[in-house]
């Protein structure tokens, strides 16, 4: 599966179509178009929140990496932790 869950709002998502369209809505479109497994995120305030799961190709834009692995570009945001193969171009890691 590519998304475990979504939470956004208060509320838990687990429908993989619904969960794309969300993430659509939300503007978040380069993470639908982004190889990935397990996904479990939330958007808090605007922001993508990758709390697990596996990022194995595609263009990290914005957002809070928190655990899990990623092996995609990093073009922006806050690697916090989790193992971290990818191709750093910008952003904070902690």
């Amino acid at each position: 599966m590519k998304y475990s869950e979504l939470t956004v709002g208060g509320k838990t998502y687990t429908n993989q179509r619904e969960i794309t369209k969300i993430l659509k809505t939300e503007g978040f479109g380069w993470l639908v178009d982004s190889v990935i497994e397990d996904a479990n995120i939330e958007i808090l305030n605007g922001t993508l929140i990758w709390r697990n799961g596996l990022f194995l190709e595609g263009d990290w834009r914005f957002g809070i990496f928190k655990d899990g692995r990623f092996c995609g570009n990093w073009e922006g945001g806050i690697f916090e932790a989790g193992t971290f193969e990818g191709k750093w171009l910008g952003g904070i890691r902690l």
